[in-house]
């Protein structure tokens, strides 16, 4: 007999949830969109009839009490991150939680304390990790076809522009941080998956610029070393003076290096560089890592089983982002062997 669909509760419904979640779920046949929530009622009842759900709710307090859902995808700014996850873990439901997971390492630590006390799925929506390229790569690194990984760099420099949208990001209380947090926390996340490096051992960071009455940080650059030597070095901006935006992840090891976007491998063969790029097909990988990463919240709400990107699993990049902050506040390194 078929498994039952996942009935879903989409809660915030903006430019993520219309452009990437919803677009997802519907293409999946497990899927049923059975309430939307926003604090926008004019938003909440146009998604409802534009894309199928049964209900709509103002708040999420109210959905929990009344809509007959299995799982909640939460869309909303940073701030409502923890208090709504726990909330949905409490009610029962599993949940799937935009990045970055919270505002702090210490408010994540709690969502995934209500996670394993209620016995729930806590999954975060770092997309990237799954795109054929990323799976690729990930598999020569871990098969050591590029030898020991040393060198990791990675940047997430978007251009100058307005903000009316997602005012609420410039505000330090409802965001957490700025461009190292919102930019940061993602890229990281997927260059620690690729390198496959263990143990961060310490961090050095700046942040410059104050942008909005919060004073959150527009750009940064930090470099976190590892046990074993190798070295990641981050930098991310908000506020690129450049015509378009700029975002890459390379990968250095002594016997090969990898570049993303698109992908390239090349190592040492014999003393002679060959390209060892595997045949991929071209898609349009931002809607693949969403779908992919929305088939696979499902299955793991369907079969009970622990998500690739979990809660538990998030709490690595927040560590460091943790640290990363604590040395541009104290102008020092940051230890993280404790």
């Amino acid at each position: 007999m078929a498994a039952k669909k996942v009935r879903i509760a989409v809660v915030g419904a903006g430019h993520v949830a219309q452009v990437a979640h919803i677009p997802a779920y519907k293409r999946n046949p497990k899927a049923e969109l059975v309430a939307v929530v926003d604090e926008d009622p004019v938003k909440a009842r146009r998604i409802k009839e534009q894309h199928g759900f049964g209900e709509w709710y103002e708040d999420i307090a109210d959905m929990l009490k009344s809509a007959d859902v299995d799982a909640v995808d939460i869309c909303t700014p940073n701030y409502l991150h923890a208090p709504m996850a726990i909330a949905a873990l409490r009610s029962g439901r599993d949940v799937l939680c935009e990045k970055p997971l919270a505002r702090t390492l210490a408010e994540a630590e709690q969502m995934v304390a209500a996670a394993e006390k209620h016995g729930r799925i806590l999954m975060v929506a770092y997309h990237n990790r799954y795109r054929d390229d990323v799976a690729a790569l990930a598999n020569l690194v871990r098969a050591k076809e590029l030898g020991d990984v040393q060198i990791i760099k990675a940047g997430w420099l978007r251009r100058a522009g307005e903000w009316e949208d997602r005012s609420w990001l410039l505000e330090m209380h409802k965001a957490g941080g700025g461009a190292l947090l919102d930019l940061g926390a993602p890229l990281m996340d997927l260059a620690i998956y690729l390198a496959n490096v263990k143990k961060p051992t310490a961090v050095t960071c700046s942040t410059f610029g104050k942008k909005g009455k919060g004073g959150v940080e527009e750009s940064a650059c930090a470099m976190v070393r590892f046990a074993g030597g190798a070295c990641l070095m981050l930098e991310v901006n908000w506020n690129l003076r450049e015509p378009r935006d700029v975002i890459y992840l390379h990968i250095y090891g002594s016997r090969g290096a990898a570049i993303l976007n698109p992908l390239q491998i090349h190592k040492s063969v014999q003393g002679v560089l060959v390209n060892v790029t595997p045949a991929i097909e071209k898609k349009n990988f931002f809607q693949q890592g969403y779908q992919h990463e929305i088939d696979h919240f499902i299955e793991c709400v369907q079969k009970e089983k622990e998500p690739t990107t979990s809660g538990k699993d998030a709490l690595k990049a927040l560590r460091i982002l943790d640290a990363m902050y604590a040395s541009a506040a104290s102008g020092h390194e940051s230890s993280l062997t404790q």
